[in-house]
């Protein structure tokens, strides 16, 4: 009990700090055109979240007795796993097949949550897009490329092991931008909150039925993608000029997965291909 407190506590502790600021996308607020179950993305993490909680979790959050023994076993899972320049140029680890074990390992709970988050408000209309199985073929080739692209852009780096989804889901959220632009994102925004509160009043005074408060907020797709954009491309930079990673984050897996949505087009269905070459509505 004790153990599921402290999750579901630091849970929405760092759930209020982090979306008080800057608006968290929860949800896609349009309609999808195919109106398929998204299964893939319901498996994806699925997936994500029985690995976290069976295999990295209890060492995380293992007694206090055994935090020597969990540390260790954690660091050994975190480089033998994980994504870095020698498991390609060495024989070491597991190899090359790291680029997609990574994908599928998180740091903490948060790192699992906020990525999990993310897949599912725009992971939902990208598959239906797609496809289930060439929505998975995309989301592993935006992996691997965010995977490559954070190694080739920084050759000078410290060969630190990389893990967790964002490079995949920042190319599912370029997807999103090119394929659907036009879209609103149901956002947990905090500051967003206060900032609507004039105009809902305004339009409840005229008879609208809206709520005058409310943290979620629906923003424009491109402005919370191209704000995303921008937010990791800057620190990418800075980790280039550098040579090492600023405060752990991978920004330049980021933002290679964000640009490998260029590739969205060999994965589309064909009917949905042809209407966005004629400009047509998706």
């Amino acid at each position: 009990m004790c153990l599921v407190f402290t999750f579901l506590f630091s849970l929405l502790f760092y759930l209020f700090l982090n979306t008080l600021t800057y608006p968290m996308p929860v949800n896609d607020a349009g309609s999808i055109r195919y109106r398929t179950v998204p299964w893939m993305t319901l498996s994806l993490i699925a997936v994500n979240t029985l690995i976290f909680f069976a295999w990295i979790a209890p060492d995380l959050y293992s007694d206090a007795s055994l935090y020597e023994d969990a540390v260790r076993s954690y660091t050994t899972k975190i480089w033998e796993f994980g994504y870095r320049e020698t498991v390609v140029r060495q024989p070491t680890g597991i190899g090359a097949l790291a680029t997609f074990t990574s994908i599928f390992m998180h740091a903490d709970l948060w790192h699992l949550f906020s990525n999990m988050v993310y897949l599912w408000a725009f992971g939902r209309r990208i598959e239906d897009a797609c496809g289930h199985w060439r929505f998975l073929a995309f989301y592993l080739f935006a992996g691997m490329v965010a995977n490559a692209g954070g190694v080739l852009l920084n050759p000078s780096s410290d060969d630190l092991p990389g893990i967790g989804a964002s490079g995949a889901i920042a190319g599912v959220m370029g997807a999103y931008l090119l394929l659907f632009p036009g879209a609103r994102i149901v956002t947990l925004w905090g500051i967003g909150a206060f900032l609507r509160l004039p105009v809902a009043f305004i339009r409840r005074l005229g008879g609208e039925p809206v709520r005058v408060f409310s943290p979620l907020i629906s923003l424009p797709a491109w402005l919370v993608l191209i704000a995303f954009a921008v937010q990791n491309a800057a620190p990418s930079l800075e980790t280039i000029m550098r040579g090492s990673d600023s405060g752990g984050v991978n920004y330049l897996a980021h933002l290679t997965g964000f640009l490998a949505a260029l590739g969205i087009f060999l994965f589309v269905r064909k009917d949905l291909l042809m209407r966005y070459l004629t400009g047509r509505s998706l």
